[in-house]
């Protein structure tokens, strides 16, 4: 690989750990407010003595000229509601942090083909021989992390495949990646340009064919 290749591999490496730290901080959060409700409920439970003459004697000098003893029950009763009420919210939250933190997202990368003024449509399908056409390819980061991606445009006829195109970028996630593709076609004839998509994987330290590609036929006169 060139030196610009290996620069760029260097610098995924950076950002991918960022993203990783950034992740661990996130989830460690996550977990953190997770056990907020357990730990209020062992303070509540564990208090609830202490707790419960408070509230009695907050309420009596709210209320003078009430009497405590003939209204306990309702009391009890409704400080009881007030407990409960109050764990059943930090509850809620807490599951509901946890559903939007945890639930399975679909991860997938897209790439489609536009033409030289960046639009679906009217594609370069008859060219001269001689003349540079070109295209735009648009890549979409959806995966959750951050990519290095590998555009590799291949020119195809029944005699030979050229490589015509090699690019490389950095993609955040939901980030986007639009890159002009030129060509050239030397010989008059009927050709396909495949162009596909590769990413880069720390696990194995080279760029890994995604199965994602989209193509144009050309016919040179």
């Amino acid at each position: 690989m060139t030196q610009d290749i290996q620069s760029l591999m260097s610098q995924y490496k950076v950002i991918y750990s960022q993203y990783l730290h950034s992740l661990f901080i996130s989830q460690l959060v996550l977990y953190i407010m997770l056990t907020i409700p357990i730990i209020l409920f062992l303070i509540i439970y564990l208090n609830r003595g202490k707790l419960s003459t408070f509230y009695y004697r907050l309420w009596y000098r709210l209320n003078k000229n009430g009497f405590i003893s003939s209204s306990k029950r309702n009391h009890d009763e409704l400080f009881n509601g007030i407990l409960i009420g109050m764990i059943v919210l930090v509850l809620i939250f807490s599951f509901g942090v946890y559903v939007l933190n945890t639930t399975a997202k679909e991860s997938f990368s897209e790439m489609l083909l536009l033409n030289a003024e960046g639009s679906i449509g009217n594609y370069p399908t008859h060219v001269l021989v001689g003349q540079n056409s070109s295209v735009y390819i648009l890549v979409e980061n959806h995966e959750g992390k951050p990519e290095l991606y590998e555009i590799k445009a291949i020119l195809i006829n029944n005699v030979t495949n050229s490589t015509v195109e090699e690019n490389f970028a950095i993609i955040k996630n939901n980030g986007q990646w639009k890159v002009p593709v030129s060509f050239i076609v030397n010989n008059p004839g009927e050709y396909k340009l495949k162009i596909m998509l590769y990413y880069y994987s720390m696990r194995t330290n080279s760029f890994i064919y995604s199965y994602i590609f989209t193509q144009l036929l050309v016919n040179a006169t």
